[in-house]
């Protein structure tokens, strides 16, 4: 029977804290050296698509909701209840934020939106600033249709109902809640 030699396991040990720290000095890297990661929101997580953006609002319709299009694009078609603030700045988005619990902004291409609600959020990390993946499109697209564009079958049952019900809630249940606010 072979017993475990305690010289030769400390020994081992040593060779093995020796290499370790000649490789850690060969690499310039060392343990205490490590940068943490980062933990903060990435914007792209900032998004809210269609669905998630109409549970919000449904929840809580004191939500703003910020179109920063041009004033042309906004007279074309806009969310319900959106404030107009054309080629607005972080800080005119904030100033929203002062009057309603959140905010969400949509502009004519996401980047633009992604940006805007980044430095929003940078300014003050615990506000709850959102953007609408794909903006006005994908809402006209979701609620103003009558049905889906390319099904070969007609309407499921309810689904105009269901449609009607969601734009007379968006067209007129927030009406009173979001008239007395001014943003501006």
């Amino acid at each position: 029977m072979n017993r475990f030699n305690p010289r030769t396991g400390a020994a081992l040990l040593l060779g093995v804290a020796g290499l370790y720290m000649v490789l850690q000095l060969a690499t310039g890297r060392s343990a205490h050296a490590e940068v943490p990661p980062d933990l903060s929101a990435r914007p792209a997580d900032l998004a809210l698509d269609v669905w998630k953006t109409a549970a919000l609002l449904v929840e809580d319709p004191k939500v703003a909701v910020v179109d920063v299009r041009p004033a042309d694009a906004y007279a074309r078609y806009h969310l319900p209840h959106a404030v107009s603030l054309p080629g607005a700045s972080a800080d005119q988005v904030a100033k929203v934020l002062a009057v309603a619990p959140a905010v969400v902004v949509y502009a004519g291409k996401d980047e633009v939106a992604q940006q805007l609600v980044a430095g929003v959020r940078s300014a003050a990390p615990q506000a709850r600033a959102h953007y609408l993946s794909d903006g006005a499109r994908a809402w006209y697209l979701t609620f103003s249709l009558p049905v889906p564009l390319f099904a070969e079958a007609g309407p499921p049952d309810g689904y105009s109902e269901a449609l009607a019900a969601a734009n007379g809630w968006f067209g007129g249940a927030a009406d009173a809640s979001r008239s007395r606010r001014s943003p501006r």
